[in-house]
């Protein structure tokens, strides 16, 4: 009998993802171990739509529309394959847009020291992409963190092992892993015109993007038989850095001349390597959007200032090269 459940007892997997055709085409499932994952949550709602009549107070039914089942991962950067990868494949945002995947969660005994033996499981099938934001900090591993979403859960027994490596990986994703000099190194928005110092020491960079995943419906069918990404899909980049005597060094000073549209802000090219050979390319039009000058209290704290850039679509991911 367990009594609890704790990381040890719980294993992830994913499905190959596939292209979705049809309104039946699903995954195949059969799962792959992921590797890494920090965390694991599963959210449903059964989306009740309550009915009245005339003639009565009370309720004449409460409907119930198709469930939203909503998964979150948590995943440490290690060099093995990532959830997006696994999810959706490597390439262009638009070319992976019709590809769904499947997921499963198993859950093992307490006295157990890996997710093996006997226990129960979820499958979700089909799983879509839903969002996903990447953190590269100085303090700390990089993480990756996905949304999935699905209209089926199903719940069963299960005595098949399928636990991570117990190897684990040489391979976590610190600062000094991610390129910044050097050939091949990552592009970030330097320069004039809403760009960052040259001498700044970044602390931290976030990338984040919601692909929304609307619902298409038809007559005769009561599930969805699309959910399609709803484009333009907006990509933010922020870069936090140490803030030096020169401050920001962004300008705001607008004047009124006519037949004028003066811009202060230039396209900024920006794209992330790792050394492990994940690439994350958001294209040559970022812009930036804000810029935030906060801390340096009398607590003792440093200034920092961060930069956010935005662009839309440009999203072209490479995944880890095997070691």
């Amino acid at each position: 009998m367990s009594n609890r459940v704790f990381y040890a007892v719980q294993s992830v997997g994913l499905a190959n993802p596939v292209q979705r055709t049809d309104p039946d085409t699903k995954p195949t499932e059969s799962f792959t171990t992921v590797q890494g994952v920090q965390s694991v949550g599963l959210n449903t709602n059964f989306n009740l739509e309550p009915v009245y009549q005339l003639g009565q107070l009370e309720l004449y039914d409460n409907y119930e529309e198709i469930p939203e089942v909503e998964i979150t991962l948590n995943k440490v950067l290690d060099g093995q394959p990532t959830l997006y990868q696994q999810c959706m494949g490597e390439g262009t945002l638009v070319s992976l847009a019709n590809y769904v995947t499947a997921f499963q969660l198993s859950i093992h005994e307490d006295t157990e020291s890996r997710a093996q033996g006997n226990g129960a499981k979820v499958i979700c099938n089909p799983a879509y992409l839903s969002s996903v934001t990447y953190t590269f900090p100085t303090e700390g591993n990089s993480t990756e963190e996905v949304t999935l979403v699905s209209n089926d859960k199903v719940w069963s027994s299960t005595s098949t092992a399928s636990a991570p490596s117990v190897s684990g990986s040489d391979n976590i994703v610190r600062r000094n892993l991610v390129k910044t000099t050097g050939d091949g190194a990552s592009l970030i928005p330097y320069g004039a015109s809403g760009g960052i110092p040259e001498n700044s020491r970044i602390q931290n960079i976030t990338i984040s993007m919601n692909l929304g995943r609307e619902q298409i419906r038809e007559l005769g069918r009561r599930t969805p038989y699309y959910r399609y990404i709803n484009f333009p899909v907006e990509i933010t980049t922020e870069f936090q850095v140490v803030a030096l005597k020169d401050g920001d060094q962004v300008g705001a000073e607008e004047s009124d001349t006519v037949c004028s549209n003066p811009k202060a802000l230039a396209n900024k090219a920006i794209k992330i390597v790792l050394c492990d050979g994940m690439t994350i390319d958001l294209g040559s039009k970022n812009k930036l959007r804000s810029v935030n000058y906060t801390g340096g209290d009398t607590g003792g704290g440093n200034a920092t200032i961060t930069y956010s850039y935005v662009t839309y679509n440009d999203f072209d991911f490479t995944g880890p090269s095997p070691s």
